[in-house]
């Protein structure tokens, strides 16, 4: 069990506030149009009554419509603008999920991009980044394994011995194989 416990509240402070706004405007909007729709109920339903004092089975009966109304639309809303919003958090991160898996079967040549619009901006660029610190690092090593294997090919021809000469030829092919499956 490991006893690490993060010691800053405010990780992405940005991005959090962000949530947060996103909530909070989501929360106060349906209460509004919950507690709009309730009073106008009410205000309608006693207006045609001519009453100025009703029973609590009058008042639950003058609510229920505007009430189920304004609260499927409440939910509606809330439900579709987080489905949108959680697209935007969610897309980036199948991005990057998708650009493991290709680094991961060798595959350096698709580099993972993320829509302006998104967010997980700073993550995605740390990834091309490494990738494309990856894809130089087996650049340069792809290109120091062929130098030994034309250098172990030179050596082959110089050495006397048949056996010696199909053993270095052999390791040469090896080497110049080592790196081919990258795709670079």
């Amino acid at each position: 069990m490991s006893l690490y416990k993060r010691k800053k509240f405010w990780v992405d402070t940005p991005l959090q506030l962000q949530m947060l706004g996103y909530v909070l405007a989501l929360v106060t909007a349906s209460l509004l149009l919950v507690s709009f729709s309730v009073l106008r109920g009410l205000t309608q339903a006693s207006t045609q009554s001519r009453q100025i004092f009703h029973s609590l089975d009058w008042v639950r009966q003058s609510i229920r419509g505007p009430l189920a109304i304004s609260s499927c639309i409440s939910i509606l809303i809330s439900g579709l603008l987080t489905l949108i919003w959680s697209h935007r958090f969610a897309g980036p991160l199948r991005v990057l999920s998708a650009g493991m898996t290709r680094l991961r079967q060798g595959n350096f040549t698709v580099p993972a991009r993320v829509r302006d619009s998104d967010t997980l901006q700073d993550v995605a660029k740390e990834f091309a980044q490494m990738q494309d610190d990856l894809r130089g690092m087996l650049v340069d090593d792809r290109r120091k394994a062929e130098a030994a294997a034309q250098r172990l090919e030179a050596l082959a021809h110089k050495t006397g011995s048949e056996a010696e000469k199909r053993e270095l030829h052999a390791v040469a092919v090896e080497l110049k194989a080592l790196l081919k499956r990258f795709h670079l």
